[in-house]
Formats: C-alpha cells, structure tokens, sequence
C-alpha cells in the first residue's frame, strides 16, 4: 500500500476494542497488537506487551518492603507510594494496568479519561510532583516563602483549560465515531 492508502478487512467476528478503534500505522512507528478471542469477540490489545506485570501494585508493595530495608521506614513509604501512584494514575487512561500480578494474568481497563499523549494531563502529573517536593522543602526552612495555593490554583486553572480541550476535540471524536460506523459495516456478525 502507498502512503495515506486505507484497508478495511472482514474478520467474522465482533471485534472489541480495548484502545481506540482506529490506529495509525506507519513504517518503523507503527504500534502492535495482540489479538485474543474470548467467547464470541475477537478483542484487539493495544501494546499487549506493555503494562503487565511491571505495573502491579504488588510490584509497589515488593518495591516499599524493599525501600524499607535499605533506607528506612519512610523511604520504603515513599518508593511504594511513588511507584503505587504511577499505576494507579495509568488506570487514568485508556490502557489499563495488570494491577495485581501474579494474583491476575489480564490488564485491567483505563478509566479512558486521559490519553497518555495529552500534554496537559502530564504536564500537571510533573506540576504536582514538583509541587509537592517544593512544598515539603520549603515547610521545614526557617522561613517558608511559597504559597500552597497559588500552586494548587495553577494546577486547576491547567486542568480547566485541558477539559475546555477535550469538549473542543469532540468534534474530531465524531469524525473517528463516522469511521468506527464504516468498520462495523464490513464485520460480518451472525443474528439468532
């Protein structure tokens, strides 16, 4: 196929989609897929590969226990934290995370309400760790000199402008929604 060129393929059965439904591959940046049919539906994994067991909160809790025994009580506090925290913001997205493995072998679906290329979201998951460094340095100075709220405004003001975003790119949603339509279409999907 040439550049911009699309192909659409009947694949017999219902296709759920735990990502977007429609993708962008190119040459050397294309994502991967896997593909694993469950009952009646062929669901399609974005990045199988990733989020599994390298994103589980039993990982954290093993990183804190850890943390413990080399820096302290309060380093394996804030390691297990830190890294519970990371997880925990992925379930954010659309991707999800393989919360408790080895318990569990399957990711857990995104709450699907950031995009993990959203600058803003990350831009304030950056401002707020900052935020919180610098206001713990500064509450134990002899003389604290910043402000919590004028961080904290900063970063709702940033969140405002990010959801003002989303409700712009609607639009753009009901484009995908259009395409989304036109892939049902060649599904073959038996009734009865």
């Amino acid at each position: 196929m040439q550049g911009g060129e699309k192909a659409r393929v009947k694949v017999g059965v219902p296709m759920a989609h735990t990502y977007d439904a429609e993708n962008t591959v190119d040459i050397f940046s294309g994502p991967s897929f896997g593909f694993v049919r469950e009952g009646d539906r062929l669901h399609v994994h974005f990045l199988d590969w990733h989020r599994r067991w390298s994103h589980s909160l039993t990982l954290a809790a093993a990183l804190g226990l850890l943390g413990w025994l080399v820096f302290g009580k309060w380093g394996g506090l804030i390691i297990g934290l830190g890294f519970a925290g990371h997880i925990l913001e992925d379930q954010l997205g659309f991707m999800g995370s393989n919360l408790l493995y080895p318990l569990t072998r399957g990711r857990v679906i995104g709450a699907r309400l950031l995009r993990s290329g959203d600058a803003i979201p990350n831009f304030l998951t950056v401002w707020a760790a900052v935020m919180v460094i610098l206001f713990n340095l500064d509450r134990f100075a002899a003389q604290p000199m910043l402000d919590p709220w004028w961080f904290l405004g900063l970063a709702v003001a940033l969140g405002g402008i990010y959801q003002w975003q989303r409700l712009r790119g609607r639009r753009q949603a009901r484009e995908a929604l259009q395409q989304r339509d036109i892939l049902s279409e060649t599904e073959e999907v038996e009734v009865g």
